[in-house]
C-alpha cells in the first residue's frame, strides 16, 4: 500500500555542511533552549505501508487500526519480526502484527519518511520529527475518513511507536491531542536527553551511500547508517535474552537514519498536557538508549515500581486518563526481537483490552 500525504511543517534550520557526531549532539544538548523550529517545509509525499486485516474477527475490534511506527534504522517490517507480514524471522515469534491479528485487531506498519520505501526527501532540512509528526497525523485523518488506499473509515486509531516512532508519536500526542485515541510507546522514556549522546557515539555511522553503495548508493548523505554491528548490538540487544541468528540477519536488513531526525530526535520530547487519552509505556528492562541515566558510569535499567523510570515518565503525560507501564525481563532496547517478544506483545494487548480497546 502507498499512501500519499501533504504536510506542511516548521522545522529547525541546520548548516547545509553539517557533520553528524557525537561532538555535535553534545553541542547541541547545551543549545536546547535556543533551538528553534521556524523553518517551514511542505510536500508531498509517498508513504509505503503494509496493511493487515485481523485472521481473528472481534466486531468491537474490526474499526480499531493500530498504525504502527518504526524506530531509527529499521523499517516497518520491524513489526513483523524484520520481514514482510507472514515472512519474520522464525515465523510469527516476533511478529506484532501477527499478534495484534489474532487479538482481531487490523494493523498499518508504515516506512517513515525517508525510510524503506517511502519517499527520502531532503535528510537535513526535510526528514525531521516535526515533518514526522505531520505525517502520522495526515495518515491518522485518512484513516479516519476511509480515504482511498483505506478499505474503510476506522473509528478508533491506537498509536504504536517503537523509539523514534514513540518520540514521533509524543510529539504528535502534544499537537493533536485528540489525533489518537490511545497511545502505545515502546523503547521509550523522559530519560532520553541524559544518554543518547555517549549510545550515539559507540554505533559507529558512515553516509549509506559509503558503508552499503549497493543498497543506498543513490541517496543523499545525509542519510546514516550504522557500521559497527558488535556495538549496535550491544545497545539493541541485552545478553542471553536473544538470538544470535536473530541479531545477525538484524544487521543484514538494517535501514538507514537522516542526520535531520537524529538532531531534532535529541529535543523532541516534550510534555503532552492536552492528552487525555490512555497511554502505555513498556521497555526492555535493560534499555540502553532510554533507561541509563549516566552511561558508561552506570548500567541500563529501567527500574520498578512507583520510582521506575518509567513510571516517572508520567510527568510527560499528566492528563493522562490512564497511564501504564511494564519492564520486559531480559530484554533490551529492541525487545520485540528478543525472546521475550511475545510476553511483551501479550501484556500490551491484555492492557488494551482493560482501558476499552
Amino acid at each position: 500500500m502507498t499512501i500519499p500525504v501533504t504536510i506542511a511543517a516548521d522545522v529547525v534550520s541546520l548548516p547545509s555542511d553539517f557533520t553528524l557526531n557525537a561532538e555535535t549532539i553534545e553541542s547541541l544538548l547545551s543549545l536546547v533552549s535556543t533551538l528553534v523550529f521556524d523553518i517551514p517545509v511542505q510536500g508531498t509525499f509517498h508513504i509505503s505501508a503494509s496493511y493487515c486485516e485481523p485472521e481473528v474477527h472481534i466486531p468491537s475490534r474490526v474499526d480499531t487500526l493500530q498504525l504502527l511506527v518504526h524506530g531509527a534504522t529499521y523499517t516497518r517490517n520491524y513489526w513483523s519480526g524484520d520481514g514482510a507480514p507472514g515472512f519474520g524471522y522464525d515465523g510469527d515469534k516476533y511478529s506484532w502484527v501477527a499478534y495484534a491479528s489474532k487479538q482481531g485487531y487490523p494493523t498499518l506498519a508504515i516506512d517513515r519518511l525517508g525510510n524503506g520505501l517511502s519517499d527520502h526527501p531532503d535528510p537535513l532540512l526535510v526528514a525531521q520529527v516535526p515533518a514526522q509528526v505531520e505525517v502520522s497525523h495526515a495518515i491518522v485523518q485518512l484513516a479516519r475518513t476511509g480515504t482511498a488506499p483505506f478499505p474503510r473509515a476506522f473509528s478508533k486509531v491506537i498509536y504504536v511507536g517503537h523509539s523514534f516512532g514513540s518520540m514521533i508519536g509524543n510529539g504528535l500526542n502534544v499537537k493533536y491531542p485528540n489525533d489518537v485515541d490511545a497511545t502505545v510507546l515502546t523503547g521509550f522514556s523522559e530519560n532520553l536527553i541524559t544518554s543518547f549522546a555517549s549510545t550515539f557515539a559507540g554505533v559507529g555511522i558512515l553516509p549509506a551511500s559509503i558503508a552499503n553503495p549497493a543498497k543506498y548508493g543513490d541517496l543523499n548523505p545525509c542519510y546514516l547508517q550504522t557500521v559497527i554491528k558488535a556495538d549496535v548490538t550491544k545497545v539493541f540487544f541485552y545478553p542471553g535474552g536473544y538470538d544470535i541468528a536473530l541479531t545477525d540477519y538484524d544487521w543484514t536488513v538494517r535501514g538507514t537514519l537522516s542526520c535531520g531526525e537524529a538532531v531534532t530526535g535529541v529535543i523532541s520530547i516534550g510534555t503532552a498536557s492536552e492528552y487525555n487519552h490512555p497511554v502505555y509505556v513498556i521497555n526492555g528492562q535493560y534499555d540502553e538508549i532510554f533507561c541509563n541515566v549516566l552511561p558508561p558510569l552506570t548500567s541500563a535499567d529501567c527500574g520498578y515500581g512507583s520510582s521506575s523510570i518509567l513510571a516517572k515518565t508520567k510527568t510527560i503525560y499528566p492528563a493522562a486518563s490512564v497511564y501504564g507501564w511494564s519492564g520486559i525481563p531480559d530484554s533490551g532496547h529492541c525487545w520485540q526481537l528478543h525472546y521475550a517478544a511475545q510476553d511483551g506483545f501479550n501484556q500490551t494487548h491484555i492492557w488494551l483490552s482493560s482501558v476499552g480497546f
